[in-house]
């Protein structure tokens, strides 16, 4: 499972080339093709004959969002039992015949959903096929296995989390950006949530959700839904669906203008971080709908990367911080946060820093911005393209993030279009809409001084 304190831009940025391409060309699954098994399960084949690989990934809709409230994080632990093995393939002989035939795998859990993603030549389609078909039901683990994976799972959360003060800072920020809502507990869950998994809950989660229609079937690489398909009947075509429960999910109240401020001074910390967040629309809601491009490309505009205006003014012209950054993840399923964030020197100036934000901030809010970093920013975005299609498993990884979060793929090919359409008039209304109250959390991370530690030895 991947986790880094959020301190980057979570954007898809990934998105189209030069605008002298035709729209055809600027599609990001223009060649992409479609099935549905009778079972339900849904398949996405994107053909790349650029190397003789394919990347197979099967996507489940249960994140960590959706586990019990008593044990958060069972989907993220189902995802460790999952390479346990099965009576065909048992133990790790999955990863081993992976690996024996030049091939990696890997997987993740989010708040959403749940990934496995393999790389391998092409010539191995059909036995990795039949792999993550056998896992799909066959999976077999023991109470033991379940009692000695949990402690690896504790290990994993003291290494991320407990032992490092910004997983400490990140989990008080999760919360505290989510009060009621799952999103607001770390995937990997807190440490009484981990104690409470059993041999039973983890084979009830399991039987489940992990149903073919409940899954996605994602490929990209050497091959075509008629290259695929056959091995994707023989495996999968057999495997019975289940009733999958809808979600419930508690929502966040109303914050009526609340914020809530999160300081830590840790003498392990060696940088100042700061970070301001915001309740932000999502793609899903009306609102969202309105503002969801306009906010990323402002997202891009802010702290995309380093050639932006807003990052050359503090860092290199002002020299007021070392890194900015922006992260917008407004395509999940709940609303998430809209962030700004700096990194610090720990001898900066941090109030000159703040009050040149809050400057650049209203700023946008009044006037936009120029039509010259606009299109810069829509040239950056739309540049990154090429980059995703001339692999497999970045662009693997980026349509099952979407998809899994509700996005469609005529939403992911009309992707290049909406950016394009943003105006400067609709980024200073969704600046107004998001940047125009308090944030809703605001997260310092300081060092302690020298005479901080004194005192405390003292």
């Amino acid at each position: 499972m991947r986790f880094i304190l959020r301190t980057y831009v979570i954007v898809l940025t990934f998105f189209i080339g030069s605008i002298s391409m035709s729209h055809a060309d600027k599609k990001l699954l223009v060649n992409a093709q479609t099935h549905t098994l009778d079972n339900g399960l849904k398949i996405i084949i994107i053909p790349n004959g650029l190397a003789p690989v394919v990347t197979v990934g099967m996507l489940y809709h249960i994140g960590t969002a959706d586990d019990p409230l008593d044990q958060v994080g069972l989907s993220h632990f189902l995802e460790h039992m999952m390479f346990k093995g099965t009576k065909e393939i048992p133990g790790d002989e999955f990863n081993k015949q992976i690996l024996k035939n030049g091939g990696y795998t890997n997987a993740f859990t989010e708040f959403d959903y749940t990934f496995y993603h393999t790389t391998i030549s092409s010539k191995y389609l059909g036995s990795t096929i039949k792999s993550e078909a056998d896992r799909m039901r066959n999976l077999q683990f023991t109470e033991n296995e379940v009692t000695s994976e949990r402690q690896v799972v504790q290990e994993e959360r003291l290494m991320r989390l407990d032992n490092n003060p910004l997983g400490v800072a990140s989990e008080r920020f999760l919360r505290a950006m989510h009060p009621y809502h799952p999103y607001g507990v770390h995937p990997i869950g807190f440490p009484h949530h981990i104690k409470n998994y059993t041999f039973k809950s983890v084979r009830n989660h399991y039987d489940t959700y992990y149903r073919p229609n409940n899954a996605t079937l994602i490929i990209a690489g050497k091959v075509t839904l008629e290259d695929a398909l056959p091995f994707i009947k023989e495996y999968l075509g057999n495997i019975k669906s289940n009733p999958i429960p809808l979600r419930t999910r508690p929502q966040n109240p109303p914050r009526d203008g609340l914020t809530e401020t999160i300081k830590q001074n840790n003498k392990r910390n060696s940088i100042i971080q700061l970070q301001w967040s915001y309740d932000a629309p999502h793609f899903h809601s009306e609102l969202g709908r309105k503002h969801y491009y306009p906010l990323v490309v402002l997202a891009h505009l802010l702290g995309g990367n380093t050639t932006t205006e807003f990052y050359h003014h503090l860092v290199e012209k002002k020299k007021l911080a070392i890194h900015v950054s922006t992260n917008y993840d407004g395509a999940s399923i709940d609303p998430k946060d809209f962030s700004i964030s700096a990194i610090l020197e720990a001898t900066a100036d941090v109030d000159a820093l703040k009050s040149e934000i809050k400057k650049l901030l209203d700023e946008i809010q009044k006037k936009g911005v120029s039509a010259d970093d606009l299109a810069r920013a829509k040239n950056d975005m739309l540049g990154q393209l090429a980059y995703l299609k001339d692999g497999t498993e970045d662009l693997l990884n980026t349509v099952a993030d979407y998809i899994a979060k509700g996005l469609t793929l005529d939403d992911l090919n009309a992707w290049h279009k909406q950016i394009e359409d943003v105006s400067i008039d609709d980024i200073k209304k969704a600046a107004q809409l998001v940047l125009g109250k308090e944030p809703a959390v605001i997260l310092e991370i300081h060092p302690k001084s020298k005479e901080e530690t004194i005192e405390e030895s003292a």
